[in-house]
């Protein structure tokens, strides 16, 4: 009896266009899948793949640029969180994929957090885009999703990558992709001014939109110099040095603080469950260098999950039997 394969989809908000590629590139060596389960961006891009429209997404968001992202995500304050992403997920139904679940042509499934218990929430039946926001509704970023009686939050929260949805789902053969593997202690110096740098094209993008999300955010760089409050805390003067370049330390922005804060719990949380039900096979591209709201930079994404796939191209044709 032929072995099903299965693909669970991890988490990371706008590092998930590399999903796109890994899945191309997986596709190219002969690989065949009867199961795909994502959690977050995985859930958005494996709803898509589980439909046969993969194509039609890469060819979307290979033409997004800032402006666009901004336009998407309904930049401004909303009911539980900072954008709405209404647009994101009209444009999923209507593009992407049927109304329910039952209606994709391969096993699908989603992960999604209960808020108030705690728990985790799988749908693999059902509507599909309900399915899709709430596991995608990243926590103070966007609003929780009220679905089946429950306020649901991100499925990052208790299984960024969800390996045993997979296996649940009657998978026998399970890839994975994490994509928020950079907490490696070699690298811990130049992540830090990466993370750095990564808050700061935020913080100046959500300026430039002269929304008032950049006065929580970051500095308004619109702001008139004579009314920027420049005396109320002590100057930072204190320096690190990073391969020999002097960085001021400074405080760090609204949107850094919660990306960072993701990042951790998502790499702490994905090292436990992976310990307890490890995949077959665990692809990991190295995504540190994109903030998890750079949406436009799907090119450079998708490159690296094509790259990531192609370094260990040997590795998984051998695991698999190829």
């Amino acid at each position: 009896m032929k072995k099903k394969v299965g693909l669970a989809l991890g988490s990371g908000a706008a590092r998930g266009w590399a999903h796109i590629g890994i899945i191309e590139s997986l596709q190219e060596l002969g690989i065949e899948f009867d199961i795909v389960a994502g959690c977050s961006i995985g859930a958005y891009v494996g709803s898509a793949f589980a439909n046969n429209k993969l194509s039609e997404l890469k060819e979307w968001v290979l033409t997004l640029n800032e402006w666009q992202v901004a336009s998407l995500l309904g930049m401004g304050f909303q009911k539980g969180g900072l954008v709405s992403g209404e647009k994101v997920f009209t444009k999923l139904a209507s593009d992407f994929v049927p109304q329910n679940i039952e209606q994709l042509p391969m096993q699908f499934g989603a992960v999604a957090t209960d808020l108030y218990r705690g728990r985790e929430v799988c749908f693999t039946e059902g509507d599909v885009v309900n399915a899709v926001r709430a596991s995608c509704s990243i926590p103070a970023i966007f609003p929780a999703h009220w679905y089946r009686d429950k306020w649901l939050i991100d499925g990052a929260v208790v299984n960024p990558v969800p390996v045993s949805l997979c296996r649940q789902m009657g998978a026998d053969i399970v890839i994975a992709v994490n994509l928020n593997s950079n907490f490696y202690a070699a690298h811990q110096d130049a992540l830090e001014v990466e993370q750095q740098s990564n808050d700061d094209r935020f913080s100046q993008f959500l300026s430039k939109s002269k929304n008032v999300m950049a006065q929580w955010w970051g500095e308004n760089e619109d702001q008139p110099e004579n009314t920027k409050e420049t005396k109320t805390l002590p100057q930072l003067t204190e320096t690190s040095s990073v391969q020999g370049v002097k960085r001021p330390k400074k405080s760090p922005t609204m949107i850094g603080t919660m990306a960072g804060a993701l990042d951790i719990m998502q790499d702490r949380v994905t090292r436990s469950r992976l310990a307890g039900d490890p995949p077959d096979i665990l692809l990991e591209p190295q995504l540190g260098k994109v903030g998890i709201m750079e949406f436009h930079r799907a090119d450079e994404l998708i490159a690296e999950g094509h790259a990531n796939v192609e370094r260990l191209a040997k590795q998984i044709k051998y695991r698999l039997g190829m």
